[in-house]
């Protein structure tokens, strides 16, 4: 018996990452408003409503843990794929076709954590969008972030970088800045801009509530087959959209293995704009738009879909690895909140150190 035990300890294999693999799904829409400009533009699009739907996920793909001279674990890297397949359907009466314009994004993440009190984060996500059914729509475009992250405590920490980001219509170099109070896994306020400003409230180990508000938006080729724009014939267009959101979130962690969120409330400060891509031709900065709209407020509702992959190292209590997972928990280029984030809903507390609850603590995660 002592072999077969043996055995069967020598076949268990440790957790090569920290980061599980996430596929995910998110759905959002608002309702129909109508178009009041008095331009050419929109009095032929009459009415505007938005639909979106993102499919994509992320995985480890390397992991390097450097070691003291006690064999602990002072820092480590962590390198990892991402991708995502967006499609947005701008829903116009005023045109007889809808025009479902997509986004197919494949990149890369790399986290430097310290092992002390910092974290260096950086993203790298080349994306080609086009109006679907029209291939000579497509164009190539690149997003990328750069973000240092300081750890003052459990109770506080700080960022700093940079964003080349689409999500308010056009292409824009932004500050990345953010501060959180509150810890991770409890009650927080984190202020994170470009991202979103949340506050953040666990109930129990399985459920996450959050008050927010955050931008919306991107920048996608449109077919001018309806002849929206009828100057230069150019045949492809860009149409830029962005929004704030402002609303509750309710986040769901039945499983290890699953969990899902549902969102609802009011989107403001709508704005679509159009650019003619023959105008705009040499011009390596912030777009020029022939039309551009803002619109009434609106209710909005969205919905995703968490599935989680792979078994991963412990990172009980480890604030400066839970910052990382906070920080690989979003999707930054579609702004978008994925709700994978590994950090349990509660602080999980271990009073006796019984072989019950050392297994806890080497497996705490698992549970969320």
């Amino acid at each position: 018996f002592a072999l077969e035990d043996s055995l069967k300890i020598k076949s268990i294999k440790p957790a090569k990452h920290y980061f599980k693999t996430i596929v995910y799904g998110d759905f959002y829409g608002t309702g129909q408003r109508d178009l009041s400009g008095k331009t050419y533009a929109s009095k032929k699009l009459k009415t505007y409503q938005v639909n979106q739907s993102i499919i994509g996920f992320n995985t480890p793909v390397f992991t390097k843990d450097f070691y003291n001279r006690d064999s602990t674990v002072i820092s480590n890297i962590h390198l990892l794929l991402i991708g995502s397949y967006a499609v947005v359907t701008p829903k116009f009466t005023g045109i007889p076709n809808n025009h479902h314009l997509s986004r197919t994004s494949v990149g890369a993440r790399i986290i430097f954590n310290t092992g002390k009190r910092s974290l260096f984060y950086a993203e790298l996500a080349p994306f080609v969008t086009q109006d679907n059914g029209y291939g000579y729509t497509q164009r190539y475009r690149i997003a990328s972030t750069l973000v240092y992250n300081f750890t003052v405590n459990k109770y506080f920490s700080f960022r700093a970088g940079y964003s080349r980001s689409f999500i308010y219509g056009n292409r824009f170099n932004l500050p990345y800045i953010g501060i959180r109070v509150g810890k991770l896994d409890g009650v927080n306020l984190s202020i994170q801009f470009p991202r979103s400003i949340s506050f953040n409230v666990p109930i129990g180990n399985y459920v996450k509530t959050s008050i927010y508000t955050k931008p919306q938006g991107g920048l996608y080729s449109f077919a001018n087959t309806d002849t929206i724009y009828y100057l230069n014939n150019d045949k492809s267009l860009n149409f830029g959209r962005y929004e704030f959101l402002g609303g509750m979130r309710v986040d769901v962690f039945p499983t290890k293995f699953f969990n899902f969120y549902l969102s609802g409330g009011l989107t403001t400060q709508n704005n679509i704009v159009m650019f003619s891509e023959t105008y705009n031709k040499g011009n390596k900065g912030q777009l020029n738009s022939f039309y551009k709209e803002k619109l009434r407020g609106a209710i909005f509702l969205n919905f995703g879909l968490v599935f989680k992959f792979g078994k991963v190292k412990s990172t009980y209590n480890n604030y400066n690895l839970y910052n990382a997972q906070d920080l690989n928990s979003t999707d930054i280029n579609n702004n978008l909140n994925i709700g994978q984030n590994q950090t349990p809903a509660k602080e999980t507390k271990i009073k006796n150190v019984g072989p019950d609850e050392v297994q806890d603590l080497i497996d705490a995660q698992d549970f969320y």
